[in-house]
């Protein structure tokens, strides 16, 4: 097998060695390496087809060293900038390199049919990330659901089809994560159980901080482990403001350090597969991804679906899950906003944000249509969101009590309220500007009001349980604060 892969790649390796630049030797070094490494064991055949690649494109010893220093996910950018002919002929020789010991294992396959999804792309849906994360242990293979802002009719889908979703992943060893049935789970289980594991594991916490470590845990939405959790993880703004999509553990990579003053890191890749506008357009993208994924694996890894019920799992994914919200939580970096309604001020992380009256009313409004009603934002009107009757006496109720709430005299609610609705345009640009001024620019996509991904409402990211209102008879969550019931 290593005599044909070799003569394979004497073959093309002329085609493609004058075009080659620097960046895409280290590319191929780097990818190279990692489909070496990435089942664990180094074998004579590999080793052998390793200096082969090497000796075949005058891959220099600096660019070797070179290749150590870069990601995974930029090494596939280096390869991307080639003509797609060149690309094909790349792949087909990493293709030939998992297979030189006549085997391709689950990691090997999985990093393959990453790199032949993300190079043979060319709508984006696609996307490799790589990221520095400090203290990752979890090598469990895995498909999340993820999603920046709420889509009712894809989660509606998930919640329909979850069991044949999770079972078709689980027969070859991925586990399905979606966050509200994690959620689900622990809010079933015992209270004072739970809460015992939580103090045993992190003994500091105050009565209070375990408390709402308890609430965060038991509410926990997509949004916010997409939002917070992997944003704040992964580093990667991208997490803000994307598309409904799946994401896949693909394995980590080790890269050096650039200087004798930094550590070497270990580097998680991640791909992210962005969904399509289809019916079970969940289920689909899985049954194509377990499709292309069967053509790259040789050894059958079936697994019949094996799940506990009633017990708190803490290794893999739910590990580092529960240890970020617990870290987040003890070092008091919890991403939280307080509304002091009698002292009509806004407090967002500890920082006071200056605003009007109005503006404060505007941005409770938001902030209530966001996380306390299952429109999952403030719906925009106009020629392209027309909005029934119905509608527009919703929303006009709402936003006119919620005005009121900073009158010293009420009025009325006598006004429609698509008059209103060129006013709150311009408060919300005068809104985000005054974030802009008090929060971090790495924070701020957990306060301001952006658009859905539709553009169809204004929408605020944040964790329900990080807002709370004080008022004339004391402070609450946004959504136990009395004048909802007063609404409905």
């Amino acid at each position: 097998m290593l005599y044909f892969c070799c003569r394979y790649i004497d073959v093309v390796h002329y085609n493609l060695l004058n075009t080659m630049r620097h960046h895409q030797k280290i590319a191929i070094a780097r990818l190279i390496s990692d489909l070496i490494k990435s089942d664990d064991v180094i074998c004579k055949e590999e080793i052998a087809l390793y200096n082969h690649i090497v000796c075949s494109f005058d891959i220099s010893q600096d660019e070797l060293h070179e290749a150590q220093f870069v990601s995974q996910a930029e090494a596939v950018s280096y390869i991307k900038k080639m003509a797609p002919s060149e690309q094909k002929k790349i792949f087909s020789i990493l293709h030939k390199a998992a297979y030189s010991d006549n085997s391709c294992v689950a990691r090997e396959a999985l990093l393959l049919l990453t790199l032949s999804l993300t190079l043979n792309d060319t709508t984006d849906k696609y996307q490799l990330l790589s990221s520095n994360i400090k203290g990752w242990q979890n090598m469990d293979k895995y498909v999340a659901y993820i999603e920046s802002d709420y889509m009712p009719a894809i989660n509606e889908e998930i919640l329909q089809q979850y069991d044949t979703i999770a079972n078709l992943l689980h027969l070859w060893k991925f586990e399905f994560i979606y966050i509200p049935k994690i959620s689900q789970s622990l809010c079933d289980m015992d209270r004072t159980y739970l809460c015992d594991i939580i103090r045993y594991m992190n003994p500091r916490l105050s009565t209070e901080m375990l408390s709402n470590l308890y609430e965060r845990l038991t509410k926990f939405t997509t949004e916010s482990f997409t939002c917070d959790y992997l944003a704040n993880s992964t580093h990667q703004n991208v997490f803000y403001d994307i598309e409904p999509s799946l994401f896949v553990n693909v394995g980590i990579s080790n890269v050096l350090a650039l200087n004798a003053s930094q550590q070497d890191t270990t580097w998680v890749n991640f791909l992210t597969i962005r969904l399509e506008d289809e019916p079970n357009c969940v289920l689909n993208e899985v049954r194509r991804f377990l499709d292309k994924y069967e053509t790259f694996i040789t050894e059958p890894e079936y697994q019949r679906p094996k799940r506990g019920k009633g017990l708190f799992r803490y290794h893999g994914f739910y590990k580092q899950l529960f240890d970020f919200l617990a870290r987040h939580h003890a070092n008091g970096v919890e991403n939280n906003i307080l509304i002091d309604i009698p002292a009509r001020r806004i407090w967002m992380r500890g920082v006071e944000v200056q605003m009007s009256a109005t503006h404060l009313a505007t941005y409770i409004f938001i902030l209530h249509q966001s996380l306390c009603t299952h429109y999952g934002g403030l719906i925009k009107a106009g020629q392209h969101h027309p909005l029934s009757e119905k509608e527009i006496a919703r929303l006009g109720h709402t936003y006119h009590a919620i005005c009121n709430i900073f009158r010293e005299i009420p009025i009325t609610d006598s006004r429609s309220y698509l008059e209103d609705v060129p006013n709150i345009r311009g408060y919300i640009a005068r809104i985000r500007t005054a974030i802009e001024h008090c929060i971090d620019k790495q924070d701020i996509n957990y306060y301001y009001p952006k658009d859905s991904s539709d553009k169809s409402m204004y929408h605020i990211a944040i964790n329900p349980i990080s807002v709370r209102i004080r008022y004339s008879s004391g402070e609450c969550l946004l959504a136990d604060f009395p004048l909802w019931k007063q609404l409905k």
